[in-house]
């Protein structure tokens, strides 16, 4: 229950705040307060009800009425301009510090981390009478290790010349290791990657950093003088981490509480919580390469017979070489056999796009299904037999004096490590195919691996809210999830379907504190082009772009193409290409810094972007006055998840481009329109360039649920 302590607390931080930036309240934002400390302290608050009540007398008198709920799980989309961090943060961190629960703010953009690193938790420090530390929460791949520095250096060698351009560059890349171990030896760098000057490229970062699998914690023999475990221990008793959803998930995916706290002891913030069920469901994507995986367990086995003989100490593992070898043989004879079966339609009629075949309906051949059982039967003696070296192994870790040798064994255990996350990758894929029904949500396919003649088994849900609910809803001890785009028109369905929390009492919806009607205008030339017909769109975007783009200093250009956009760009005319800069020329961060130089110096600048350019952008005031969109941003119509998605409401007699297709595109086109106004003073237009907005018969849907602009239809 919400105690009177609790609300008392968080009115006077909230008055604080106001007063010390001598600020208005909002109205958006005391129901999202009041909503969000009614949720976690397990009350629904009525409609009704005062949001942040001016006395402790009010807030005892509206308490009497709330009712119990099931969990402690709010649901608040915020409007641009709602001020909703400032929202989440004062009930958050007051409820969770009197419950003594850790709060872990994750985000999806490293934007926002920066932003609330930065600028927001400061702020709620020195305007409020809160007392609160934080962190910025970082995995494994964001820190040094040494062991693997110290593998990586000794694998390279040095017997090829310079003259060699693979040991030229394995010369380079050797310098490169040999000066960070030298730093981080000499103390003159703490091990985190995100500190130096030159970040490394992936060969790099691969060569001298641990994952999960290889990582040996405790039993390390540089576990003290670890950065990532040093990181962690400083985590420990820090009030709210700041962390991304891909570390939330990670660590979920591992048991949970492995790298972030336990879930039970947990408040879990989600900003930009719209991107959520779409990062569950790339985290437990499971993904067999049939060839490579083939190459893989060979290599198992000749690990096993090369650590047996350097151990020399495993009779029990030496006795199991044989079976080990002959499971072996087994898995990569059942692997061709399964690779011969798959001859499939490789143009789509599957249900999937060239290079793909997805198994319509979620219905696998029972052939394919019977050929994973027995692959399954001959992979469960392969993970035994690791799972005996890694325990063996682990024994002499242990030990002071390992026969061997210490760093002989760690190179094993990390080796072992790895092989049996693979192993039970294999397994689980395995298993779950052999468990499709038409009845679960989830897509099974075949891919075509890029670049190599292999065929991908692949298996993902395609509905994150039940993994969501398993890994995450039903264990923590509290959640919070807000962003300015989770319902369409104000109709939360289709998130409750992918989130899985189905609680309709969790939701509210706060509209934004902006005057859009006076701010800004949305307008739709009467004669723009379909953009369904891609080669006249292309034209039409082409004659109409240098006209719009003299009219604004300050432009971003959206497309749902990145052919299009090139193809657009290089038909230009040159005086109009030289104040345009396109997404991939440089780095996101390069292509607005050099946008706001251009507009200081009172010359004209357009950004040509494409899906990441139309959210966690924040150009306020005259950095930005016109938004054009060139295409609605449907999705790409034979994506294997879309695709089994589209057919599983279909076969429940369901409209899948009115559930599916539409809702993703207006939430893609209403974060986009709300790239232009960031701020009460500022004005601006939002052009679009497609004539299916007006008249297409969802036309008038899509518009109702963009913000209130002034409309130009002329």
């Amino acid at each position: 229950m919400l105690t009177d302590q609790q609300k008392q607390l968080i009115q006077k931080a909230y008055r604080d705040y106001l007063a010390a930036r001598e600020l208005r309240p909002r109205s958006g934002q005391r129901h999202m307060i009041a909503h969000i400390a009614r949720r976690l302290g397990g009350v629904a608050p009525e409609a009704a009800a005062e949001p942040v009540p001016a006395s402790t007398e009010e807030a005892s008198a509206s308490a009497e009425s709330d009712t119990a709920v099931a969990d402690r799980i709010a649901v608040v989309e915020a409007g641009t301009g709602t001020g909703k961090t400032l929202g989440y943060l004062i009930p958050a961190l007051i409820i969770a510090a009197e419950e003594r629960k850790q709060v872990v703010l994750s985000t999806a953009t490293v934007a926002l981390q920066g932003q609330l690193m930065d600028k927001d938790l400061p702020d709620l420090q020195a305007y409020t009478d809160l007392s609160f530390d934080y962190a910025l929460g970082k995995g494994r791949g964001r820190f040094f290790c040494e062991v693997k520095a110290e593998q990586a250096r000794g694998e390279l060698g040095t017997e090829a010349t310079l003259f060699d351009r693979a040991a030229a560059t394995s010369q380079a890349l050797m310098e490169r290791i040999d000066g960070l171990t030298e730093a981080f030896a000499s103390k003159q760098w703490n091990g985190d990657l995100d500190g130096l000057e030159e970040q490394p490229d992936p060969a790099l970062r691969r060569a001298i950093t641990a994952t999960s699998s290889d990582c040996l914690g405790s039993l390390c023999s540089r576990y003290n003088e670890c950065p990532y475990f040093s990181h962690r221990q400083r985590l420990k008793d820090v009030d709210l981490l700041v962390v991304n959803h891909d570390l939330v998930l990670s660590d979920l995916a591992l048991g949970g509480g492995v790298v972030l706290p336990d879930p039970a002891d947990t408040l879990f913030v989600f900003d930009e919580a719209h991107h959520l069920p779409e990062k569950a469901l790339s985290h437990f994507t499971l993904r067999l390469e049939l060839s490579a995986f083939s190459q893989f367990i060979e290599q198992v086995n000749r690990h096993a017979t090369k650590m047996v003989s350097e151990l020399q100490a495993y009779d029990d593992l030496g006795e199991g070489l044989a079976d080990l070898e002959f499971q072996a043989r087994e898995t990569r004879d059942q692997l061709r056999q399964i690779s011969a079966m798959l001859d499939l339609d490789w143009q789509g009629q599957g249900g999937g796009r060239p290079g793909y075949y997805r198994f319509p309906l979620g219905q696998v051949p029972e052939p394919l299904r019977v050929a994973l059982v027995e692959l399954t039967q001959h992979l469960k003696p392969i993970i035994d037999f690791l799972n005996r070296a890694q325990k063996l192994i682990n024994q002499q870790l242990r030990a002071a004096n390992p026969p061997a040798g210490l760093p002989v064994v760690q190179s094993w255990s990390q080796q072992i490590g790895q092989d049996l996350e693979l192993v039970q990758a294999a397994i689980d894929l395995s298993r779950q195919y052999q468990q499709a029904d038409a009845d679960t949500p989830n897509a099974f396919w075949v891919e075509k691996a890029e670049g190599r003649d292999d065929l991908a088994l692949m298996c993902s849900p395609f509905l994150a809210g039940g993994v969501l609910n398993h890994y995450l809803w039903n264990r923590a001890w509290g959640a919070v999830l807000t962003s300015a785009t989770l319902s369409v028109g104000g109709d939360f369905s289709r998130f409750r379907v992918h989130s899985g929390i189905h609680d309709e009492s969790a939701y509210l919806r706060v509209d934004s504190a902006f005057d859009y009607a006076r701010q800004g205008v949305i307008w739709l030339p009467g004669n723009a082009a379909n953009a369904g017909q891609q080669d006249q769109h292309t034209r039409d975007l082409v004659s109409r772009l240098p006209t719009l783009l003299t009219d604004h200093a300050a432009t971003l250009v959206l497309f749902s193409s990145r052919a299009q956009m090139e193809s657009v760009y290089e038909q230009l005319p040159s005086a109009v290409r030289e104040a345009i800069q396109c997404q991939g020329q440089k780095s996101r961060e390069a292509i607005i810094d050099t946008h706001l130089q251009r507009l200081e110096q009172g010359r004209n600048s357009t950004i040509f972007g494409l899906a990441s350019f139309s959210e966690g952008i924040d150009l306020p005031g005259k950095a930005l006055t016109q938004v054009i969109i060139a295409k609605l941003p449907f999705s790409v119509p034979d994506d294997p998840l879309q695709s089994a998605s589209a057919e599983w409401i279909e076969q429940r007699g369901g409209n899948p481009f009115m559930q599916l297709t539409l809702p993703e595109a207006i939430i893609r086109l209403t974060q986009a329109v709300g790239r232009l106004i960031r701020q009460d003073d500022d004005e601006g237009r939002v052009v679009i360039l497609d004539a299916r907005v007006r008249t297409a018969r969802y036309g008038s849907l899509v518009l109702n649920a963009l913000p209130p602009f002034r409309r130009d239809f002329s």
